[in-house]
């Protein structure tokens, strides 16, 4: 989200907003380029809008530094713009609404160079009205305010503005950005806060602000300034990574900085674990599942959770006092029990135990069985005509190949990888459609400077003849995508994060928060959507999307799409050519969604964090990262079906879901680190039967 507004009195704001401006020019770096001062722009420059609310509100009265007059929309519309031209392309750093009583509660500020391709700077829900004085970051020579819901509604209101002036400066584009912040350090750790300290990053011009993240979600953004800040609202007893990129006046955005980690205290000191739960007992049984139910445990402050047990290993948890295991195998024995954890971690002793005996057949999703160990990430994977699969290692940074006994054959490294201390490194692998006759694999991968899609052949157990297609993909510590798919028009697409740069995301001359599609020799196809517009812009299919991290096709040839949400929900999208998405304006359903494509089906971030995507028999497989399951999604003509979920917290984080030739489904999980060194992940692949 972008920096929240601040309501300023219309008598001081001249005087505040000289002040910030100093304030944010004086944040010069010891480059020998200076910046230039930051000036109104907008005064007298020509404006429109989207419908006339009358020849006395036209959109110049929002320019001509007089608040006696305003603008003012049609009547009872949504939504409704107002759009000035700067006459050149300009750094903006600061916009200032000063609206009348009929204020937009829900808008974006946007920018554009050419008044069609237009990026969002600013978005909000909860619009405060009065003077609302904006620190934005963005580039353009249009800048315009979209209202999307207003705060008087009725059919004699719409959008009333007295001025929208736009301060910043022509100086050249700078293409730069910072240098990572560094040394950040955690101190003063309670179990609701925690300060974060950190070394200033550098830039060419100058670092206007930082931008705060714990584990790839976006928590603050703190003046460039600022070298400190206090983390509130932790939750105790639970791990924390929080890293900080900085960010320029033209919106480039730095590398991260190394990661703060630790572990929040208790709220109390509680050394008194909950009692064991009680009447175990099978509701439910079938070819490969179990269902229990048990008697609350009690505590003396509060039972937080349950895990389910056979002999010492977890094979599912639970918030209430049910759960259903599955993946076992038909016809068999299994002995359960149940934990009962507080807050603090504490844990009870076991329940009961209890035996049941599964039937014989088989489910849906039906019986497990583990192919393989590894100590590294298996994070792309793709099956060979002999029915062997291979996948990718994201930080060992090589290609295995293995057999469906679990025999593995290393095909060798890709050259050019590297890590991001975080989920970048060696990502997606695609094998060509004809590879029978080609022997092509297609990788994408993080080097040192992006993300990039690569080719080569597999020529027996070796990798040959590597060629680059694509560079340039923004590249940081998170929001890296990675998956790539042939679609069954033969086209290679290729599903890629924003860098953590939100706005990119709406920029489509940027590879970041896009599906992109390529011909399999690296080329743009000349029927892509935005073809026409030429650069970057040739190879985007859809646009406004997060981080997307799975791609499958169903028996019609449709696309469709998984994405990480930030704080509230992830999506599966039915990918349409030329669509947009809505990130970063939009997340889910929530936010500023006029205008974008709406997902097909949302999740809470806690219960998906989606990854890979699969499609077998038109029904969507869902590998689940946080929320450490699998859900099973039928699709229905254009629709989603109601989800199931499969082996919650049986096996930890799934990541890629890949049919397999013999018609059960491959599955890995990524249990481990996030620092990009090879081998020190506990991990598995696992054969799903599906009848």
């Amino acid at each position: 989200m972008a920096p929240r507004s601040r309501r300023l009195p219309v008598t001081r704001a001249g005087i505040l907003a000289t002040a910030l401006a100093v304030a944010v020019t004086s944040l010069v770096s010891a480059a020998p380029r200076a910046a230039a001062a930051d000036v109104l722009l907008s005064q007298g420059k020509p404006a429109t809008e989207s419908a006339s609310g009358g020849a006395n509100y036209a959109p110049k009265n929002a320019f001509d530094g007089n608040a006696a007059t305003r603008w003012a929309s049609k009547s009872n519309t949504d939504p409704a713009w107002i759009r000035v031209d700067l006459g050149a392309s300009a750094n903006i750093s600061r916009v200032r609404l000063q609206w009348d009583l009929s204020c937009a509660k829900a808008y974006r500020v946007e920018t554009s160079e050419n008044d069609s391709t237009w990026t969002s700077v600013h978005s909000t829900t909860d619009g405060l009205g009065g003077v609302e004085d904006l620190t934005v970051t963005g580039r353009g020579r249009y800048v315009r305010v979209y209202g999307t819901t207003r705060c008087r509604t009725g059919t004699s209101y719409g959008y009333s503005l007295q001025e929208l002036q736009v301060f910043g400066n022509s100086g050249p584009v700078d293409p730069e950005p910072p240098s990572p912040p560094s040394d950040l350090v955690a101190s003063e750790i309670k179990s609701g806060s925690a300060k974060l300290t950190w070394k200033a990053a550098t830039d060419n011009v100058a670092v206007t602000a930082y931008d705060i993240y714990n584990l790839g979600q976006f928590q603050k953004t703190v003046p460039g300034n600022a070298l400190t800040t206090v983390m509130t609202g932790l939750k105790p007893n639970v791990n924390y990574g929080f890293y900080v990129n900085a960010r320029d006046a033209a919106g480039n955005v730095s590398q991260a900085s190394n990661t703060a980690e630790f572990k929040t205290p208790p709220a109390q000191d509680d050394p008194i674990p909950p009692t064991a739960p009680k009447n175990l007992r099978s509701t439910g049984v079938t070819a490969n599942s179990v269902s229990l139910a048990w008697e609350p445990a009690t505590d003396n402050v509060g039972v937080t959770r349950y895990e389910v047990y056979t002999g010492a290993t977890k094979v599912g948890d639970a918030t209430g006092t049910s759960a259903t295991i599955g993946g076992r195998s038909a016809n068999t024995e299994y002995t359960f029990t149940v934990k009962a954890f507080d807050a603090v971690g504490n844990a009870s002793a076991a329940s009961n135990a209890v035996t049941v005996k599964t039937r014989s057949g088989g489910d849906q999703v039906g019986a497990v069985t583990q192919i393989a160990t590894d100590n590294d990430v298996p994070w792309g994977l793709a099956f060979l005509p002999d029915g062997s699969g291979i996948y990718s290692r994201r930080d060992a940074q090589d290609i295995v190949k293995i057999t469906p006994s679990g025999q593995k054959t290393n095909l060798g490294k890709v050259p050019g990888v590297s890590g991001t201390s975080g989920e970048g490194g060696l990502l997606g692998i695609e094998l060509s459609p004809t590879f029978a006759a080609d022997g092509l694999i297609y990788v994408y991968h993080t080097s040192s400077s992006d993300n990039r899609i690569v080719r080569a052949k597999i020529e027996g157990n070796s990798l040959t003849g590597w060629q680059t297609l694509l560079t340039g993909i923004p590249r940081n510590k998170f929001h890296n995508g990675g998956r790539l798919r042939f679609g069954a028009d033969g086209k290679l697409y290729a599903a890629t994060g924003d860098g953590q740069n939100k706005p990119l995301a709406q920029n489509k001359q940027s590879f970041g928060g896009k599906v992109l599609r390529l011909n399999p020799d690296g080329t743009a196809p000349s029927d892509n959507p935005f073809f026409g517009e030429g650069g970057n812009a040739r190879y985007v299919w859809t646009y406004g999307h997060r981080n997307v991290q799975g791609l499958a096709v169903d028996s019609q040839g449709r696309m469709w799409q998984a994405e990480l949400g930030d704080g509230s929900q992830d999506e599966i999208n039915l990918l349409q050519k030329g669509g947009n998405y809505g990130w970063p304006a939009c997340e889910g359903t929530s936010g500023s969604c006029g205008g974008s494509i709406a997902p097909k089906k949302t999740f809470s971030v806690s219960s998906a964090s989606p990854s890979g995507l699969a499609i077998v028999n038109d029904v969507l497989f869902l590998a689940a990262l946080r929320g450490e399951r699998l859900y099973r999604i039928p699709i229905n003509g254009s629709s989603l079906g109601a989800a199931t979920s499969h082996f919650q917290g049986t096996y930890g984080r799934l990541r890629t879901p890949e049919p397999a030739p013999d018609g059960s489904l491959w599955v890995t999980t990524s249990n481990g680190d996030k620092d990009s060194t090879a081998g020190n992940s506990n991990t598995r692949i696992l054969k799903v039967a599906l009848n």
